[in-house]
Protein backbone atom coordinates (compact mmCIF):
# COMPACT_ATOMS: atom_id res chain seq x y z
CA UNK A 1 0.00 0.00 0.00
CA UNK A 2 2.21 3.25 -1.19
CA UNK A 3 -0.38 6.19 0.21
CA UNK A 4 0.56 8.79 2.21
CA UNK A 5 -2.87 10.18 3.16
CA UNK A 6 -6.12 8.13 3.50
CA UNK A 7 -9.05 10.24 3.27
CA UNK A 8 -12.30 8.92 4.66
CA UNK A 9 -15.03 10.55 2.88
CA UNK A 10 -18.33 9.07 1.90
CA UNK A 11 -18.97 12.40 0.22
CA UNK A 12 -17.41 12.67 -3.47
CA UNK A 13 -18.06 16.17 -2.84
CA UNK A 14 -15.94 17.09 -0.09
CA UNK A 15 -13.19 14.52 -1.12
CA UNK A 16 -12.65 16.50 -4.44
CA UNK A 17 -12.71 19.63 -2.28
CA UNK A 18 -10.39 18.32 0.25
CA UNK A 19 -8.11 16.97 -2.37
CA UNK A 20 -8.12 20.39 -4.84
CA UNK A 21 -7.08 22.43 -1.42
CA UNK A 22 -4.54 19.70 -0.69
CA UNK A 23 -3.14 20.22 -3.97
CA UNK A 24 -3.44 24.21 -4.25
CA UNK A 25 -1.00 24.15 -0.93
CA UNK A 26 1.55 21.83 -2.64
CA UNK A 27 0.69 18.91 -1.30
CA UNK A 28 2.34 16.07 -3.97
CA UNK A 29 1.42 13.39 -1.11
CA UNK A 30 -0.79 10.50 -2.68
CA UNK A 31 -4.26 10.22 -1.12
CA UNK A 32 -6.20 7.35 -1.03
CA UNK A 33 -9.87 7.68 -0.66
CA UNK A 34 -12.06 5.28 1.66
CA UNK A 35 -16.02 6.16 1.18
CA UNK A 36 -17.34 4.05 4.09
CA UNK A 37 -15.66 2.95 6.75
CA UNK A 38 -15.25 -0.58 6.21
CA UNK A 39 -13.83 0.38 2.90
CA UNK A 40 -10.71 2.08 5.01
CA UNK A 41 -10.59 -0.64 7.17
CA UNK A 42 -9.90 -2.91 4.47
CA UNK A 43 -7.53 -0.83 2.95
CA UNK A 44 -5.74 -0.80 6.37
CA UNK A 45 -5.98 -4.34 6.40
CA UNK A 46 -3.77 -4.70 3.31
CA UNK A 47 -0.81 -3.19 5.77
CA UNK A 48 2.26 -5.96 5.57
CA UNK A 49 3.23 -6.27 9.34
CA UNK A 50 6.52 -6.88 8.64
CA UNK A 51 7.43 -4.09 5.79
CA UNK A 52 4.78 -1.35 8.12
CA UNK A 53 4.55 0.85 5.28
CA UNK A 54 1.47 2.48 5.99
CA UNK A 55 -0.74 6.08 5.48
CA UNK A 56 1.14 8.60 7.42
CA UNK A 57 -1.68 10.33 8.18
CA UNK A 58 -5.90 9.52 8.45
CA UNK A 59 -8.32 12.24 7.77
CA UNK A 60 -11.48 10.98 9.22
CA UNK A 61 -14.96 11.68 8.64
CA UNK A 62 -17.38 10.57 11.75
CA UNK A 63 -21.09 10.62 8.86
CA UNK A 64 -20.03 7.18 6.96
CA UNK A 65 -22.41 4.52 5.61
CA UNK A 66 -22.11 1.50 7.84
CA UNK A 67 -19.81 1.83 10.41
CA UNK A 68 -19.44 5.36 11.76
CA UNK A 69 -16.55 7.41 12.17
CA UNK A 70 -16.36 6.76 16.04
CA UNK A 71 -15.94 2.85 15.20
CA UNK A 72 -13.76 3.20 12.74
CA UNK A 73 -11.22 4.91 14.86
CA UNK A 74 -11.60 2.59 17.55
CA UNK A 75 -10.26 0.04 15.46
CA UNK A 76 -7.86 2.38 14.30
CA UNK A 77 -6.11 3.14 18.03
CA UNK A 78 -6.94 -0.66 19.15
CA UNK A 79 -4.64 -2.29 15.89
CA UNK A 80 -1.16 -2.24 17.09
CA UNK A 81 0.33 -1.86 13.80
CA UNK A 82 -2.38 1.16 12.98
CA UNK A 83 -2.41 3.55 16.16
CA UNK A 84 0.81 5.02 15.77
CA UNK A 85 -1.19 6.73 12.67
CA UNK A 86 -1.94 10.32 13.45
CA UNK A 87 -5.37 10.36 12.91
CA UNK A 88 -7.71 13.06 12.28
CA UNK A 89 -10.96 13.62 12.41
CA UNK A 90 -12.52 16.06 9.76
CA UNK A 91 -16.23 16.18 10.41
CA UNK A 92 -19.28 18.97 9.67
CA UNK A 93 -20.07 18.13 13.35
CA UNK A 94 -19.64 20.92 15.99
CA UNK A 95 -21.39 19.25 18.95
CA UNK A 96 -19.36 18.87 22.09
CA UNK A 97 -20.40 15.17 22.35
CA UNK A 98 -18.55 14.37 18.93
CA UNK A 99 -15.74 16.10 19.85
CA UNK A 100 -15.27 14.62 23.01
CA UNK A 101 -15.43 10.91 22.03
CA UNK A 102 -13.73 11.76 19.30
CA UNK A 103 -10.52 12.31 21.73
CA UNK A 104 -11.58 10.04 23.99
CA UNK A 105 -10.84 7.36 21.46
CA UNK A 106 -7.35 8.82 20.94
CA UNK A 107 -7.78 11.12 17.56
CA UNK A 108 -4.48 13.26 17.24
CA UNK A 109 -7.10 16.60 16.36
CA UNK A 110 -10.74 16.87 15.58
CA UNK A 111 -11.46 19.99 12.98
CA UNK A 112 -15.10 20.75 11.83
CA UNK A 113 -15.35 20.93 7.92
CA UNK A 114 -15.12 24.23 6.23
CA UNK A 115 -18.19 25.93 4.95
CA UNK A 116 -16.37 27.43 1.74
CA UNK A 117 -13.05 26.60 -0.69
CA UNK A 118 -10.99 29.45 0.84
CA UNK A 119 -11.41 27.88 3.92
CA UNK A 120 -10.71 24.69 3.08
CA UNK A 121 -7.41 25.73 1.41
CA UNK A 122 -6.77 27.16 4.94
CA UNK A 123 -7.18 24.05 6.92
CA UNK A 124 -5.49 22.06 3.80
CA UNK A 125 -2.64 24.37 4.34
CA UNK A 126 -2.30 24.06 8.51
CA UNK A 127 -2.64 20.25 7.65
CA UNK A 128 0.02 20.23 5.75
CA UNK A 129 2.32 22.50 7.06
CA UNK A 130 2.17 20.83 10.37
CA UNK A 131 1.10 16.65 10.21
CA UNK A 132 3.19 16.64 6.40
CA UNK A 133 6.04 19.03 6.88
CA UNK A 134 6.20 20.24 10.28
CA UNK A 135 5.44 16.61 13.02
CA UNK A 136 8.02 13.73 13.33
CA UNK A 137 5.80 11.38 11.80
CA UNK A 138 6.22 6.93 11.98
CA UNK A 139 9.06 6.21 10.28
CA UNK A 140 8.06 4.33 6.25
CA UNK A 141 10.01 1.82 4.74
Amino acid sequence: MDVTILLVEDSPTDAAILSAALDDVGCQWPIQIAQTGDDALALLGQIDCRSHVHPQLILLDLNLPGKTGHEVLREIKRNEVWQAIPTIVLSSSATPNDIYKSYQLHANAYITKPTNFSDYQLMAQKIYDFWLKTAQLPART
